[in-house]
């Protein structure tokens, strides 16, 4: 995307797009101190988001420059997108989820993406937050297995503690690889190659032993409460 606030919005009006299509699509937002819209995106990488029919129904964006604000922006929730029932990458990756009966799930983008261009591709990522009910449903298509590898910092295992009560009600099976701090899919498959990234996988824990554990960094295991 341009570092410009409407090089998108002015190339798209000049196709002969409606604004009033523009703004529905999110790709715009409108300007609180006067008439007009500016871009969403600006001066980002932005990721197309597709469906499982290979349909593009949304975007994500990484910012270019390490200042402040939002690292990750997405699009809004629009009459073709709702943020929390899709999964990245799964149009690519669905049949052979289902030929090997699991998937892999990740939280980013690049994290997705990396691992698939090394070969693996039983790979989706949950778009940077817990998995949801309806993307677990959407998973169970064609899996009911599932490992789920997030970052090793506090926020990814976050994530994962709370999508596993949710993944565990949809009959789920799950396991959690895990990796060094500091380490997530991305720098470590490009860092480590394919053998020891499937390495990881195949000696996922099982959901006890990861939320046992997790819970014990948490709080004392001497203290009955």
């Amino acid at each position: 995307a341009l570092d410009e606030w409407d090089g998108l919005l002015n190339f798209l009006r000049a196709k002969g797009v409606e604004l009033k299509s523009i703004e529905r699509s999110g790709l715009v937002i409108p300007r609180e101190s006067k008439e007009g819209y500016y871009d969403r995106f600006r001066d980002r990488i932005v990721f197309p988001i597709f469906d499982v029919k290979s349909q593009c129904v949304g975007f994500g964006a990484r910012t270019m420059k390490d200042e402040k604000g939002a690292k990750y922006i997405n699009s809004p929730d629009t009459p073709v997108y709702t943020k929390g029932h899709h999964l990245f990458g799964l149009q690519l990756t669905r049949h052979a989820i289902a030929k090997k009966d699991l998937a892999i799930v990740v939280e980013g983008y690049m994290d997705m993406i990396i691992p698939f261009q090394f070969g693996v591709d039983n790979i989706v990522a949950s778009l940077g937050t817990a998995l949801t009910t309806e993307q677990i449903r959407l998973l169970r298509r064609y899996t009911n297995n599932v490992v789920m590898l997030f970052d090793a910092d506090a926020a990814g295992q976050a994530a994962i503690v709370r999508s596993l009560d949710v993944l565990i009600e949809q009959d789920m099976n799950v396991r959690v690889a895990s990796l060094a701090a500091g380490e997530d899919p991305d720098t470590f498959i490009r860092k480590f190659g394919p053998g020891q990234f499937n390495q990881r996988i195949r000696e996922a824990r099982s959901l006890f032993d990861f939320k046992f554990e997790w819970l014990a960094k948490q709080f004392d295991p001497q203290n009955i409460e």
